[in-house]
Formats: C-alpha cells, structure tokens, sequence
C-alpha cells in the first residue's frame, strides 16, 4: 500500500495531512523528504491563512463567518489551485494525493451568516 497525502481545511492548521499505509495520521505537515521546499511550504501557508480569516477566534468568542468579499474568495481558490499543481508536479506518483478541499461559494455563505 501507498502513503497518502490528504488536503484538507481545518482552522489553524496546516492543510496537509500524511497518513501511512495502515490510513493513520502520521503528521499535519509536508512530508519530510520536502521540507527544504520553502516554495511549497510557503504556497500551502497562504492557503491556510487566507481561510483562516473566514473564522473569529478571540477570547470572547469562536465562530465560522465565511468569506466576506468575492476577491478574497478568488484568492483563496488561486492558492488553492497553485499550491495542488506544485504537490502534484514534486509527488510525481510517490503518495497517493487525495483532494478534500470544499469551499462553500458566496451565496451559501450568505445563509450560514
């Protein structure tokens, strides 16, 4: 069996799950043989900061609020697109990738407000 390389959006963490054979978590991060690729590294931060402005976290309160204008949501989409095309390029076939990334469009952010 083949590791796998899930993408994934969770607030306040990194959008890249590794699994092992066996389909456990083996960490929330690039996988190791690429960590000197700051390029990717850098290319799913962006992804994870972008969507983690959807979100109030402070003291008083925790909530998804959802994205607030048309062209932060077309970012997010573009890093999104960016930073899968580069995994894809650099995997080459080693890890099994599995997309899971959902973004709800604006209309139907606009009724979970």
């Amino acid at each position: 069996m083949i590791k796998k390389i899930r993408l994934l959006l969770e607030y306040n963490t990194y959008c890249v799950w590794l699994y092992d054979e066996n389909d456990e978590i083996i960490d929330n991060d690039i996988p190791p043989e690429w960590n000197d690729d700051q390029e990717l590294t850098n290319a799913f931060m962006t992804v994870s900061d972008i969507y983690d402005t959807f979100f109030i976290d402070n003291e008083k309160e925790f909530r998804y609020i959802g994205c607030k204008s048309k062209e932060t949501l077309c970012n997010l989409e573009n890093a999104i697109t960016r930073a899968v095309e580069m995994i894809t390029i650099k995997n080459n076939g080693k890890y099994e990738l599995i997309n899971d990334i959902e973004l709800p469009s604006l209309e139907d952010q606009k009724r979970i407000q």
